[in-house]
């Protein structure tokens, strides 16, 4: 018996969305806003796979979706987070999922990151400010800094426009992992 895949996410600049929709074409599955989602709509699957940004320290829309998941019993919740790092900042995204999932969660729950980047033109207003001001800070506390490292020198190039570091392939562990593990359609 075919398992039966669900992709719901939270997006507000579109990275997420984004690669929502490419991990429902290659699984052939639906998506949705998880605004839209209801426990109802997600008993007819197995899996639900939810996707948030990492913003303020959290992924957006995951205890949402964590409590929809809980109320259809015996789904599997599988997570992806996008944000502004690069994929290599390795120690910055363990530590974001510690902050987001449960000892238990971790061990439990497949978690994947996937770089997106940022755009300043669709945030919200209060959202852009915070950053603009925080590129300040940072590009500032950087300035005097004598022993940049090559990290530190790509976080001042890219904290100050909008960039998209988007790319299918991001979405590949993910898949290999919904495939291996039999939870397709």
């Amino acid at each position: 018996m075919k398992k039966k895949i669900f992709v719901c996410y939270k997006s507000v600049t579109g990275f997420t969305k984004k690669y929502a929709e490419m991990i429902a074409g290659e699984m052939a599955c639906p998506a949705m806003d998880l605004k839209d989602v209801t426990a109802k709509t997600l008993l007819p699957y197995d899996t639900i796979v939810f996707g948030g940004r990492f913003h303020a320290g959290t992924v957006d829309g995951l205890e949402k979706a964590k409590k929809l998941v809980a109320e259809t019993n015996g789904k599997t919740l599988v997570v992806f987070a996008t944000g502004a790092m690069p994929g290599t900042a390795t120690e910055s995204i363990r530590q974001a999922w510690k902050n987001n999932l449960s000892e238990s969660e971790l061990r439990q729950v497949p978690h994947f990151y996937m770089p997106g980047g940022l755009c300043y033109e669709k945030m919200p207003l209060h959202e852009k400010i915070i950053m603009k001001i925080f590129a300040a800070v940072m590009k500032n506390k950087l300035k005097n800094k004598t022993d940049k490292t090559a990290e530190d020198r790509e976080f001042e190039r890219v904290i100050s426009t909008s960039y998209d570091i988007s790319s299918g392939e991001y979405i590949k562990p993910l898949i290999s992992f919904l495939e291996e593990t039999k939870m397709y359609r």
